[in-house]
């Protein structure tokens, strides 16, 4: 039974507040987890973040402050609609974000790159005998491939921006590539010097991260069609994070 004596404006604040708390959540979950900055913008993470929090944040409570009615016969029945339209909408958006989420960070040697989970295919997880991983990016090394139908693959996939990083059984352990990653990572004068404008941002980015242009260095990770800075540790090369800086190519 409802309650007579809630106001529609009652009812359509409740509901406003438990939609921002879900939204809350959902985007706790997009910066920390799944997206981890500057992935969300550089996928275009946004776009369907907004969407979702458009139709249940303001959509929602909205069509409840329309609808509510406590002397209504059928309120009930109105009130589930909308919730289950509301809840539709938001499956559907979540879906999206996990089907497009950063799969893994992958260290090619000479550069990183990030492999979303729609990018690899079923066949190549059944190989690896893996699974997607669910809580945020996972860090790995890349091998070359010396089977002739992976290097024809991972040929195909570089033609339309893949590679080799696309194969999950020809992922290693991030440390086994410390002496590469090492040898083809860039000093941060040259970035700096690209970058003057932002010089004050990188290096307050360093001291964030617990580095300076002394202790760190950087390879390029492309997203999507944006590329940044990956800042490892310059002598054991442990990854310090991606810096939100597009690097000009």
């Amino acid at each position: 039974m409802i309650n007579t004596s809630i106001s529609r404006y009652r009812a359509g604040a409740t509901h406003f507040f438990l939609s921002c708390l879900v939204g809350l959540c959902l985007l706790l979950l997009c910066w920390y987890m799944w997206y981890p900055t500057p992935m969300l913008r550089a996928i275009g993470g946004y776009e369907i973040f907004f969407l979702i929090v458009g139709i249940d944040v303001v959509l929602g409570p909205a069509l409840t402050l329309v609808v509510f009615n406590p002397k209504k016969k059928w309120l009930v029945l109105d009130l589930l609609v909308i919730v289950v339209l509301q809840m539709s909408a938001f499956v559907y958006g979540v879906s999206t974000l996990l089907e497009a989420r950063p799969a893994y960070i992958a260290a090619l040697g000479k550069s990183f790159q990030v492999i979303q989970c729609s990018e690899i295919t079923d066949g190549n997880l059944a190989k690896a005998k893996t699974t997607l991983p669910l809580w945020g990016p996972k860090l790995v090394g890349v091998k070359d491939p010396t089977e002739y139908v992976d290097i024809s693959a991972a040929q195909a996939m570089e033609s339309v921006g893949g590679g080799k990083g696309h194969m999950p059984h020809l992922h290693i352990p991030y440390a086994d590539m410390k002496d590469e990653i090492l040898k083809n990572a860039e000093d941060f004068d040259a970035l700096e010097k690209d970058n003057e404008d932002k010089k004050a941002d990188i290096q307050a980015w360093l001291k964030a991260n617990d580095c300076d242009e002394k202790t760190c260095k950087y390879q390029a990770i492309k997203i999507r069609v944006s590329t940044f800075p990956v800042v490892v540790d310059a002598k054991t090369a442990a990854y310090k994070g991606i810096m939100p800086l597009t690097l000009k190519m």
